[in-house]
């Protein structure tokens, strides 16, 4: 007889290598289809057995955990919210549209109250999810910068994000994998795969290798002075030096190719319509990623506007519809997670994601270890200026595995 337990526990070996055999199979096959999406064939029949396992706990007047009753609930809104917009619209395909995307939420939130409350979760068993992952995720990068194997980091040509579909969950993954290792211990034992997160950010071409200067600083805050890390700064110092010369041109060359036309644009576009902010400060931040703000404003501006959609939201179609409905068909969202969730979810549905991700965090917090902390805070760090964390399959299973460590202490 099946164990959910070990289901699970192997899902979390696997769910990288999932992602990237599911973008193999969308690029290089063209089997766009989600039924042939391998994703779907895993998690779908996991969120099935979930809703037997909580059915069945309910049936029987089994104890359920707080939070395990909060994400029934939570889901329960989510139909709501889905058949109330369908009433709105009255359009079959949007209706699909948002229990499809209702269902691959409610798989994140299942697997984190299981993790947290129905699983042992060992430093043993998260150093092999870890590493198990990690491995995948190289190589994946590796493969598609040396051998032109997948797709293009937000579509900047010499970039890398592997098989896997969205570049901001492969940008935060990377940051995670990178502060987990670096906080983990003894630094020369990790040298190897702190480096390979290096390269990886040289790959991915995003602008969270910014976010490395947290865990650095961090580390060098604890133990700036300990023999192991003079050494291996020295080392990394003294090796710098032989390699600035030559990756600096080309580094530069990189940063315009890849960032500065992009981040022109974006100034430019603010400056043609002469910000977006009365106040001077606030324009020169917004211009750096003038769509994102003016996406944010838009969206919040509609939601003020109309009472259904303050307390009850869109959904997740209508959110897209919305920005349709403006000539955006390749952005449909703010890429601010939180923000996007008020505006699909409405008031009502933030209440209640808010107290199940936040209620308990800081006793946690007091009593987890320095990378798991340091990890936390960056995904949520992330998922508020950066966007697709909470709501993504490929970052999601890993920051809400390490949210559910953190919290089942």
């Amino acid at each position: 007889m099946f164990s959910l337990r070990v289901i699970i526990k192997y899902y979390m070996f696997l769910f990288l290598f999932i992602d990237a055999l599911s973008g193999f199979i969308r690029v290089y096959l063209g089997l766009t289809n989600p039924i042939f999406n391998i994703g779907y064939w895993v998690r779908g029949p996991i969120v099935v057995l979930f809703f037997f396992y909580y059915g069945f706990k309910l049936l029987n007047k089994s104890k359920l955990y707080f939070d395990e009753a909060l994400c029934l609930i939570i889901f329960l809104f989510f139909i709501f919210n889905a058949f109330f917009n369908y009433g709105i619209h009255l359009s079959a395909s949007m209706l699909i549209t948002d229990l499809t995307y209702t269902l691959r939420f409610q798989f994140l939130f299942f697997l984190f109250v299981f993790l947290k409350n129905r699983m042992t979760l060992s430093n043993a068993l998260t150093r092999r999810i870890i590493q198990l992952n990690f491995a995948t995720f190289v190589a994946s990068l590796m493969a598609g910068f040396f051998f032109g194997f997948g797709l293009e980091s937000y579509r900047f040509e010499g970039t890398s994000k592997g098989m896997f579909q969205g570049g901001n969950p492969v940008s935060i993954l990377n940051l995670i994998f990178f502060t987990y290792f670096l906080l983990d211990g003894n630094l020369r034992k990790k040298l190897i795969p702190v480096s390979f997160t290096i390269l990886n950010a040289f790959i991915i071409a995003s602008k969270s290798v910014f976010g490395f200067i947290f865990p650095i600083f961090f580390a060098l805050k604890r133990r700036a002075f300990s023999i192991n890390k003079i050494i291996t700064y020295n080392f990394i110092a003294i090796l710098g030096v032989f390699l600035l010369a030559f990756m600096l041109e080309n580094a530069k060359n990189m940063y315009e190719n890849r960032f500065g036309l992009n981040i022109n644009k974006s100034i430019a576009a603010a400056e043609k319509v002469g910000g977006l902010y009365k106040n001077n400060t606030m324009n020169k931040i917004a211009s750096i990623n003038f769509r994102r703000y003016a996406s944010l404003n838009a969206q919040m501006k509609e939601s003020f506007s109309k009472s259904n959609v303050f307390f009850i939201g869109t959904s997740f179609s209508g959110q897209n519809l919305f920005w349709q409905q403006r000539g955006e068909f390749w952005f449909t969202n703010c890429s601010m997670d939180f923000f996007d969730f008020f505006f699909k979810y409405g008031l009502i549905g933030s209440v209640l994601l808010v107290l199940f991700l936040f209620r308990g965090l800081i006793p946690s917090m007091l009593n987890s270890s320095a990378k798991n902390n340091m990890a936390i805070l960056l995904f949520f760090g992330y998922s508020f200026f950066g966007g697709h964390v909470i709501d993504s399959v490929t970052s999601g299973s890993l920051f809400y595995f390490l949210l559910a460590k953190m919290k089942s202490k």
